[in-house]
């Protein structure tokens, strides 16, 4: 079905008229300082043909526009629909897998709630909403004095699941959502995630706060290495961008660093918010986790690899690693224990190394050399009942983190890229 465009006169009232974007309720002074009637923190909208009306998004895949769009990421393409849950005037939440819900609320101000008269779009082609929220059913109208096409942006389709699952395209919820690899849909999750928390730094142990689709991880730039030099590396929420990093190996075949972002507690460190971990063992039915990154060009001693933490309450005692890239030169702690292994939900084939670090276990799944994987979703809780069926240690009754990251022994390493990451805990 053809996409139909379709666009919106968000504060692009700030290039027409701003006082009929006006509310008899407003926000605090700061929300929306660009005056493009879209909280600041969730991003900006975009009119890319100029015509002094904002794009349009179709969130939930099925042929129509949705509603208002937001470019959260500043790349100039819409990739959210923007929602107003307290019908002020001001969008203050965004949906980003199309169940026509807030994924992400802003952080500058607490929005009203149970505000009467007040809905959220319907996506589901029940009659649309009148909200300030985005789309409107067929024969409905934008409020805030702008257009939604002829007759609203009509939402109608046959139901939410469309092709590919109950979910629709994306899943119902929000980072690593149940669609997502092994999920219902089979859709991935990687490439959706809409970032918060940007920066740029040289120094050795920077860190930063980061979000995706509102759940809370952090970023560390990790040159903890004894042969460690410099580090250039910029992140976006859970992507991040080795420009530059110097260094060699250490004593006891260190790397020089592991520029890492991760969930849950790591290296004396704790991810923001509540992302799920630490967590019991016995409590989970599945850690969902999403990667993918780029090496361009970059061939020497660096793996790509998910480092995960177990212990007991929050004190560490064993690791579980998963290599995407066995690097020439190197290789995992401890010595291979088994080589061509198929592992359920883990495609191709694998090696299993066990050994230890610091006094700790380590068991390691690694693909073989020259079979780099450049992306994967998987379930981390198969992978450790795997490792327990074949006898490996891996003592502790907590998963503490899910992290990854690039081990670098040797540099110079140039434009190494982390584009997504996710963990889903349930």
């Amino acid at each position: 079905m053809a996409l139909r465009s379709r666009r919106y006169s968000l504060s692009l009232c700030a290039l027409t008229l701003l006082a009929a974007c006006s509310s008899s309720r407003s926000k605090p002074t700061g929300i929306d300082r660009n005056h493009d009637n879209v909280a600041d923190d969730l991003g900006v909208v975009i009119d890319q043909d100029g015509d002094g009306l904002a794009d349009g998004i179709d969130i939930n895949h099925d042929g129509s526009i949705d509603g208002p769009g937001v470019d959260t990421d500043r790349d100039g393409k819409v990739d959210a629909l923007a929602l107003d849950t307290d019908c002020d005037g001001i969008y203050d939440s965004l949906d980003t897998n199309g169940d026509g819900k807030p994924d992400f609320v802003t952080g500058l101000t607490d929005p009203a709630t149970n505000v009467p008269d007040c809905k959220l779009p319907d996506l589901a082609g029940n009659g649309g909403s009148l909200a300030t929220g985005g789309a409107v059913g067929a024969g409905g109208a934008a409020s805030m004095g702008g257009k939604a096409g002829k007759g609203g942006a009509s939402t109608a389709m046959a139901g939410r699941s469309g092709a590919g699952g109950s979910s629709g395209a994306g899943g119902s919820s929000g980072a690593g959502g149940s669609s997502g690899a092994g999920g219902s849909s089979g859709i991935s999750e990687l490439g959706r995630g809409v970032y918060q928390g940007t920066g740029t730094s040289t120094d050795q142990y920077a860190e930063s706060d980061i979000y995706r689709d509102g759940v809370g991880y952090k970023f560390i730039a990790n040159g903890w290495g004894s042969g460690w030099q410099s580090h250039d590396i910029s992140w976006n929420g859970t992507s991040f961008t080795v420009a530059s990093l110097n260094g060699s190996q250490g004593a006891n075949y260190s790397p020089a660093g592991y520029p890492t972002v991760f969930c849950g507690l790591y290296s004396m460190k704790q991810s923001v918010g509540s992302c799920g971990l630490p967590a019991a063992i016995s409590s989970l039915k599945s850690i969902k986790t999403g990667w993918r990154w780029q090496a361009n060009g970059n061939n020497g001693e660096y793996n790509a690899a998910w480092d995960i933490w177990l212990g007991n309450g929050n004190s560490l005692s064993a690791y579980l690693m998963l290599w995407l890239r066995d690097p020439p030169g190197q290789q995992p702690a401890g010595s291979a224990t088994i080589s061509g292994v198929t592992v359920a939900g883990l495609p191709g084939n694998w090696a299993i190394w066990t050994g230890s670090v610091n006094g700790r276990p380590i068991v390691s799944y690694v693909r073989e050399e020259g079979q780099d994987l450049p992306e994967l979703e998987y379930d981390v809780v198969n992978v450790y009942r795997d490792a327990i069926k074949r006898n490996y240690s891996l003592p502790g009754s907590n998963i503490i983190a899910v992290a990854v990251g690039f081990e670098v022994w040797n540099g110079p390493i140039a434009n190494l890229v982390t584009d997504d990451f996710y963990v889903d805990v349930k």
